[in-house]
Formats: structure tokens, sequence, C-alpha cells
């Protein structure tokens, strides 16, 4: 009984210990209502979260969720199909302030976005890189303060910031999905998103 009850009070110290889970979305059927909007065609099935540039507007596909965030750990997998060139992780402050910082991936690059004031961008880090189309990529990002990294199908950045610190009110997944003839030109996924509060 006595050891019974050590285990139990070991297990409420790890529970009380653990960092909480913000998000895990299993895109398996359709999106929670914090999915609030996007650019392009998205749909969710069997795992996967997929989008594409549609419509007469160009830019590249995005969809948006609201989650408030201070510091935390994001972490999903992308895959690039067809001419796509890009994925991206951007994070937003209030609509007032708008995009706060930035994570793409590219076929031949991979670069950390600093957003310092509205409409403003600044390139923290900008490396090499060679991501294979029709592969699943992992990517894990860790932000507390001002202090960001990224780790993307292997390769490691870090970044600092005043802006990273910022309050987070939403996340985006996006990029460049080939160019405006829909999926015909290629298109952008994510599975496996999962977000822990730091």
């Amino acid at each position: 009984m006595k050891r019974c009850l050590v285990c139990l009070c070991c297990a409420l110290a790890v529970m009380a210990w653990a960092a909480p889970l913000v998000v895990e979305d299993t895109f398996d059927g359709p999106l929670a209502k914090d999915w609030f909007w996007g650019l392009g065609t998205w749909t969710a099935k069997d795992g996967v979260l997929r989008g594409f540039e549609s419509g007469a507007r160009r830019h590249g596909p995005v969809k948006m969720r609201k989650c408030a965030l201070t510091n935390a750990v994001v972490e999903c997998e992308f895959r690039l199909e067809g001419k796509a060139a890009f994925a991206g992780v951007i994070f937003n402050g209030s609509q007032e302030r708008g995009h706060l910082f930035h994570v793409v991936a590219g076929k031949d690059q991979l670069r950390l976005l600093a957003h310092p004031g509205k409409g403003q961008t600044l390139e923290l880090v900008k490396q090499p890189a060679q991501l294979a189309t029709g592969v699943w990529h992992r990517v894990k990002i860790e932000f507390a303060g001002e202090h960001l990294t990224a780790t993307i199908a292997g390769q490691k950045l870090a970044a600092k910031n005043a802006c990273i610190a910022e309050p987070k009110v939403s996340f985006g997944l996006g990029g460049d999905s080939g160019g405006p003839t829909g999926e015909r030109a290629g298109a952008l996924e994510f599975r496996k998103l999962k977000i822990t509060q730091l």
C-alpha cells in the first residue's frame, strides 16, 4: 500500500511538472473552429492538411489558427509537392501589430525572419539547404523570450530579436505552392502539428 502511494505521488509530481499541451491537430476531418481564416484551398483528410493557391489573388496558400502563446515549442512535418518552393510557419500579434516572426523552409534555403514593426521584415538567418519534394520533413520551433531556435530536416538555426518575445495570438501554415494554376502547379502538406507551452 505504501509503495502504491509513493508511485502515485511520483506520477502526480511528473504530471504537475509536465509542460501543458496547447494544440495537437490530427487533420482527420473538419478543422477545429480555432482555424479561422485562409487564402487558397485547404482540406484536412487522413491526417494531412493540404493547401494550394487558388482564386484570382496572387498569393500562396495560408491557413491561420488562433492560439495565444508566450514561450512554446511548435512541432510538425511538411511536404512540398510539384513546383512548391517553400513552406512556412508565421506567428502574429494582434491585428494592429501584425506579423512577429516567420520560419521559412525552402527547397534550397532555410530562413528566420523577424518583423520588428508593422510592415517591416528583417532577415535574421539564411542558410543553404537541400529539401526534396515529395518527402516529409520534420520541423521543431522553440521560442523563449527573445530567443528562437528552429530545427528543420536536421539543420539547426538560431536567432534573437525583441519581437520574438511579444505576445502571439495566432499562427499560420503556408508558403509557395507553385503558382496560380492550383493543384496542377503544386501543393503544401502539413501533418502531426503539436504545440507545447513552456
